[in-house]
């Protein structure tokens, strides 16, 4: 898997440092709106190319695979671009502004036999397929917790009168979507999607959730998904059952560690997970990529479907509205 990347921040870092990490992915080039970010990028990473022009690193013949993390809002125009130039794409969460925007690019990736994957690491962490086969252990779950809070430098931006791009509703930003889609990722990951759901957050004076609370409701139980980047917080995850609990330590979308608690014994787990959550997703879609499972690949679209889709249902509930609603 030969990659070029969209996109200059901090992500972008962490994702080249995965594909450093990851046997079967290589750095091919970079792309960014100035000469002097990309050249720093490449740098960094040992990329050979650099581009300032879109079409031309679209029209680029030396690599296979485009990874966007561009603003949320930029996600369909940038896939759907790469898509009709043949490329496969790792497309940052969320994968879209809305579900009809992804429903019209997988459409697109199958009829161009093309993999379209969403980096999302919840899913694809060592310890979130222990959790999966060890939650029989709890009994009968009644209630499932989740919190991922992060005080971002950004609120303080937003606070001081500027709009940052997470936090402006034009490039389809919020907490929810930045940090709740994590949690959101792993219940339904766990569970599938609830019969419904809910959120209330709060919201600064442009309309954009700065935190909030998600609740999914499931036959037998609920959960709630917390994510907030106005207040920081010890970051966890918790499954109740009736013959014990589930305690995650780190939020989903990291999974530190977990611990089963059955009465007073007490089973920890820790797998020693690479420090780079991005690498476990990296390397799924890689053996992926290189034994053309197709099945696996539409497999992970249709969670990544059902994800947006009660994420979408999620904001409109509170009134957040984007631009792509509108199309």
């Amino acid at each position: 898997m030969k990659i070029a990347t969209i996109g200059t921040g901090f992500i972008v870092e962490r994702f080249l440092n995965a594909v450093s990490q990851v046997e079967g992915a290589a750095c091919y080039g970079v792309y960014s709106r100035t000469e002097e970010k990309a050249q720093k990028l490449a740098g960094k990473f040992n990329a050979e190319a650099t581009y300032t022009d879109i079409e031309k690193m679209m029209n680029d013949e030396n690599y296979d695979t485009v990874y966007v993390a561009s603003p949320n809002s930029m996600h369909y125009d940038y896939v759907k671009q790469a898509l009709e130039h043949g490329k496969h794409v790792i497309c940052e969460k969320p994968f879209t502004s809305t579900l009809r925007e992804l429903e019209e690019l997988i459409a697109l990736s199958k009829k161009k036999g093309l993999f379209l994957f969403e980096a999302i690491t919840t899913i694809h962490l060592p310890h979130f397929k222990v959790i999966r086969e060890k939650l029989e252990k709890i009994g009968e779950l009644k209630v499932a917790q989740s919190n991922y809070s992060q005080y971002s430098s950004r609120y303080d931006k937003l606070k001081a009168g500027e709009t940052p791009n997470v936090f402006n509703l034009e490039f389809s930003g919020g907490a929810l979507a930045d940090l709740n889609i994590y949690n959101l990722h792993f219940m339904i990951g766990l569970f599938g999607g609830p019969e419904d759901i809910s959120y209330v957050p709060n919201k600064h004076e442009n309309g954009v959730d700065t935190s909030g609370v998600s609740i999914l409701n499931y036959d037998g139980f609920f959960a709630t998904c917390v994510g907030s980047k106005d207040t920081a917080s010890e970051n966890f995850v918790l499954l109740q059952g009736e013959k014990g609990y589930i305690h995650v330590r780190g939020g989903a979308n990291t999974i530190d560690s977990v611990e089963i608690h059955i009465g007073e014994e007490v089973e920890i787990i820790d797998l020693g997970q690479n420090e780079n959550n991005m690498v476990s997703e990296l390397a799924a879609f890689v053996e992926i990529f290189e034994s053309d499972n197709r099945d696996e690949a539409l497999k992970l679209l249709d969670h990544s479907a059902t994800v947006l889709k009660f994420l979408e249902a999620a904001r409109k509930s509170a009134g957040i509205l984007y631009p792509a609603d509108e199309k």
